[in-house]
């Protein structure tokens, strides 16, 4: 990745601590797809490992830290900020779009080694299930779309750099990992 962009390291917080990364743990239904999600964010990274952590009962989370090769070779999509692509992008991964849609096709994790973007936070959530639900309109209209980017612009959201595959995840590198206390 370029350093410029996502700084010296990326961040990954669980309830467990992750030095050898196996796909297969991969929860599905997540914003740019079943893979791996870091952050250049390590406060981020620092809070997720905590609520996974409270999720599973446990005193403590995890951060575990990698550097990344280059993504030289890789088929990256780099999302700047929400706008109506990401919106789409993220409701096809969360099983909010008819498969085999146009809009499904056009948001295919499959399309990309490397995803970079926003996160969909909790707030970020609640716009995402109101615009599914009809609030802004009839959802995949104009209308619908452009009330939700709009309010989607005003919410701070932290960003993610995810990992769909083997090829992608081979080129980061484990560095160091600590244990965060979750109580």
């Amino acid at each position: 990745m370029q350093h410029k962009e996502l700084g010296q390291f990326l961040y990954h917080g669980s309830n467990v601590r992750v030095e050898r990364i196996d796909l297969s743990f991969s929860a599905p239904d997540k914003d740019f797809g079943q893979g791996f999600y870091t952050t250049s964010d390590e406060s981020q990274a620092r809070k997720f490992a905590i609520i996974k952590a409270h999720r599973n009962n446990l005193d403590e989370g995890w951060v575990s830290i990698f550097s990344c090769n280059t993504d030289d070779g890789l088929r990256v999509k780099r999302f700047g900020r929400p706008d109506s692509e990401w919106l789409d992008f993220v409701l096809a991964n969360r099983g909010f779009i008819e498969p085999g849609s146009r809009e499904a096709q056009n948001a295919s994790e499959s399309a990309f080694d490397v995803v970079i973007g926003p996160v969909a936070n909790d707030s970020v959530g609640t716009t995402l299930n109101l615009y599914v639900s009809g609030a802004y309109g009839k959802p995949g209209s104009d209308e619908a779309k452009r009330i939700a980017v709009e309010l989607l612009l005003t919410q701070k959201s932290n960003n993610q750099v995810f990992f769909a595959n083997p090829t992608a995840v081979d080129r980061l590198i484990f560095e160091r990992s600590y244990a965060v206390n979750a109580r």
